[in-house]
């Protein structure tokens, strides 16, 4: 089964609303912990990690909330 997350995230990319959001992660040694991607960022989302335009693999057990910009 899916996690929510999975799915928001196919959600927003099939329906091209990824760019409206950002995504707040675990980042240890950042403020809080936590880092904030913009879906502008992301260039692909491929077995369970966001793939960002730098080529960074985020997994999806880091992403911590999915907000509208």
């Amino acid at each position: 089964m899916k996690s929510q997350i999975v799915e928001k995230i196919n959600k927003l990319i099939w329906t091209g609303q990824i760019q409206n959001f950002e995504f707040v992660i675990i980042h240890r040694g950042a403020p809080n912990n936590e880092k904030v991607i913009l879906g502008k960022e992301i260039r692909e989302f491929k077995n369970r990690f966001l793939v960002l335009q730098n080529g960074t693999h985020i997994p999806t057990h880091r992403i911590k909330k999915i907000r509208k910009i």
